[in-house]
């Protein structure tokens, strides 16, 4: 066809991308450094000016609202045009909200505010400000989406929009996020740079002290911090919550949060805390409520004798009551390029607009009033000679020929004339002449003025400091975001357990549960094919270690185990990454510190069953041993808490398995084959590995697999469980003493052991 092409498409997909991508950036995601609107809050502020909608008007529906906007200036969603209204309306997200709301605007607790036909609004006070002089030719104006009416490029804003409510928005390759000021101190700022426009950041930081949030909070960041992301124009705000501590009756305290950090649901806070409370991770605490009505008021309620700073502590680490907020200042500067600024150079892009807005102004303004002085000089040279005047206009036989004799004359223009031949008879009685001969005198001297302040640079900057110091006077109010420091409560997240003696038990299929108690370990019931692997007896302090056949070590807190309400208990594959065919095959208590006091002075102590473990002192071991007889001696004090894919502690090959993790007490490891050849080793003969290895041969199985070992004494008897349910003693004296490596001797003969028997 004749309008067909040939194109690269690589080429073509770039160039409609990278157009997509810049209508992004300056059409829809980052805000006008000048008035720190998006255009779509601009065309909702400038469609409800247009509407008569201003602080003094009655407040229209929000639905009005919304069609005259996307009626003549926004071809989009409702959806998104009323988010964008609700936003400038809320006083939690704004910190001087543009829009007065009346209605559901939503809350904190992060509720849906109403649908747009049952609520309403209308502009308040402070936004007046940023509209002001908009029709006197301040700003550029540009044709709507259908070329039938013109919207504002920017607005001719007083108000340094992007500082004290901050902005943020999502673009294709770039995001903002400017957080709030207070705006007594950004115009003091503003003032300042007037006066010094080569202030350094730390000049300007002597009146923008930081961000001021809505929500109050404590700002946790350093002056050397705020300083560098205000110089670089990016960095991370920390902000923690307030709180404070009421006396109750019969000597109780509870705990009141008063802020909360900016952006964070309190909805969402709660049920957080209150997960906390219920998995019993703060033990000192009690009960949360919420007390809030239009201030946050949430209690939270403690044990006595409890400490208020380390359970917020814990509380600041664990939950959204300490949060981060992130700097981002790109924007879009004057001549339509996005950057990313400096607080130096957004406060001097809002005053160089100022200026101009101001120089527009008064130009309008003189021009204006020029064209009032030209009728009123015309109406002076007639009041000097009335009675020439009225006779010339009554001998005249048409309007037109009166004007052609007045201008004739006395030497008019058309307007002049004009507005003689038009002005009523009452005029041009002696007082109502004083009176335009005294506007005309007023406008003459308001001439002066405003030509004097065009002729000096000093005096326009006069002007836009008289109008920053009028709204400061008006607007200021005291900061609600304090600022204090990170030197944190000092505590142990093990001061937060309960500690209470449970029972664990794993089956030989890896089901596992946590009981307060097991008084018959015979009663417990399992699934079918499935039966007791181990059940150890255990403090929620200590650490729990799980051997897996893969040669890898799963290290868990007790007390983040789940308990175990009914039934058969937790996979335990639901709580760590297992490999295919991974299975438990040694469940081993790790003793903490605190439990290991708990028990030396609960010692002589009656108590049901005695607590099970291993302490992790230097010489505390563990042996390893893997079906191919290879084995090592491995130190406890390596075993620490792992992430769910746990840690590796033996490198297998050959498909080999782990099969054997006990503790080293004694002085010779007992190690037996499926053949039944046995014999002993001495343990200081094998070797200590501190990471995952293959470790040193133990005992050549031949055609055989490893079957169990035992660390006992030389004089020691063993107790052999075989296949047919029978037990059997085999004295440790009747085994021969090899060194590593060697076969071994039949120990056990026409019998098949299943394993060796703990004492």
């Amino acid at each position: 066809m004749a309008n067909e092409k040939e194109s690269d498409i690589t080429q073509e997909l770039e160039n409609r991308f990278l157009t997509y991508a810049l209508s992004t950036i300056v059409s829809r995601s980052l805000p006008d450094v000048r008035d720190g609107l998006k255009p779509i809050h601009r065309r909702i502020l400038y469609a409800m000016n247009g509407m008569g909608v201003g602080a003094e008007a009655k407040p229209v529906k929000s639905a009005k609202i919304i069609g005259e906007v996307l009626g003549k200036f926004h071809p989009h969603g409702d959806t998104s045009t009323y988010d964008s209204m609700v936003r400038m309306a809320q006083d939690f997200a704004m910190r001087y909200p543009l829009v007065d709301g009346k209605g559901n605007f939503g809350s904190v607790d992060g509720d849906s505010p109403a649908a747009y036909r049952y609520t309403e609004g209308k502009l308040t006070p402070i936004t007046s400000y940023m509209l002001a002089d908009i029709k006197k030719s301040t700003v550029e104006f540009r044709a709507n989406y259908d070329n039938t009416l013109q919207e504002p490029v920017i607005l001719p804003s007083k108000v340094p929009n992007l500082l004290i409510n901050g902005s943020s928005g999502i673009a294709v390759g770039m995001a903002c996020s400017f957080p709030s000021h207070n705006l007594k101190e950004v115009m003091n700022a503003l003032m300042s740079l007037i006066d010094d426009r080569k202030q350094t950041t730390t000049q300007i930081m002597k009146h923008i002290k930081g961000p001021d949030f809505p929500t109050g909070g404590i700002l946790l960041n350093s002056k050397t911090e705020l300083r560098k992301m205000y110089e670089e124009g990016s960095g991370n705000l920390k902000v923690r919550g307030k709180w404070t501590m009421e006396t109750l009756p019969r000597s109780k305290t509870q705990i009141v949060i008063t802020e909360i950090p900016y952006g964070v649901n309190k909805a969402r806070l709660i049920e957080k805390i209150a997960e906390i409370i219920i998995a019993k991770k703060l033990q000192a605490l009690t009960d949360i409520r919420d007390e809030s009505d239009e201030n946050v008021r949430v209690v939270l309620e403690i044990k006595s004798g409890s400490d208020p700073d380390k359970i917020m502590a814990y509380l600041f680490k664990h939950s959204d009551l300490e949060s981060g907020f992130q700097i981002n200042f790109n924007c879009l500067k004057p001549n339509g390029e996005p950057e990313r600024l400096s607080i130096g150079e957004l406060c001097l892009h809002f005053l160089d607009f100022r200026k101009d807005v101001v120089t527009r102004r008064i130009k309008y303004d003189l021009e204006v009033l020029e064209k009032r002085l030209h009728i009123l000089d015309g109406f002076a040279v007639i009041f000097k000679d009335l009675d020439k005047a009225l006779k010339l206009i009554r001998s005249s036989k048409s309007k037109d020929e009166a004007a052609t004799k007045l201008k004739k004359t006395f030497k008019l223009d058309d307007e002049q004339t004009a507005a003689i031949l038009d002005i009523p008879l009452y005029r041009l009685v002696s007082m109502e002449i004083d009176k335009i001969l005294q506007e005309q005198k007023e406008k003459r001297k308001e001439q002066k003025r405003l030509k004097d302040i065009l002729k000096s640079e000093k005096k326009i900057w006069q002007e836009v400091k008289a109008e920053l110091k009028e709204i400061t006077d008006k607007y200021s109010d005291k900061r609600r975001t304090q600022f204090g420091s990170d030197d944190g409560v000092e505590f142990n997240a093990e001061d937060f357990i309960e500690h209470e003696d449970v029972a664990l038990v794993v089956s030989k299929n890896g089901w596992l549960r946590k009981m307060k108690s097991v008084s018959d370990p015979a009663s417990l019931k399992y699934k079918e094919n499935d039966g007791l692997l181990e059940m150890v007896r255990v403090n929620t302090a200590d650490l729990v270690a799980f051997f897996t056949s893969h040669g890898v070590v799963y290290v868990q807190k007790v007390h983040a185990l789940p308990y175990t309400r009914s039934g058969f208990g937790e996979p335990i594959q639901n709580l760590f990454k297992f490999g295919d065919g991974e299975r438990v095959i040694r469940m081993l208590p790790l003793l903490s510190p605190q439990s290991v006091e708990a028990r030396e002075a609960a010692k002589g102590e009656q108590q049901n069953l005695p607590l099970d473990g291993i302490g992790q002192e230097e010489d505390a071991e563990l042996l390893l041993v893997n079906s191919a007889g290879y084995g090592f001696r491995f130190a406890t004090e390596n075993l620490s808490e792992t992430t769910r894919s746990g840690k590796k502690v033996m490198t297998l090959k050959n498909n080999a398995r782990l099969i054997t993790v006990i503790q080293t007490v004694g002085t010779h490891a007992f190690l037996l084959t499926e053949a039944g050849k046995g014999m002993l080793v001495k343990l200081d003969k094998i070797t200590q590995l501190s990471g995952a290895g293959v470790g040193v041969r133990l005992i050549n199985v031949g055609d055989s697999r490893f079957l169990a070992a035992k660390c006992v004494k030389k004089r020691e008897t063993v107790e052999l469980l075989l296949d047919s349910g029978k037990t059997k003693e085999l004295k440790m004296t009747a085994v021969p003493e090899y060194n590593r490596g060697s076969q071994g001797v039949g120990v056990v003969k026409r019998v098949k052991v299943v394993r060796i028997l703990e004492n």
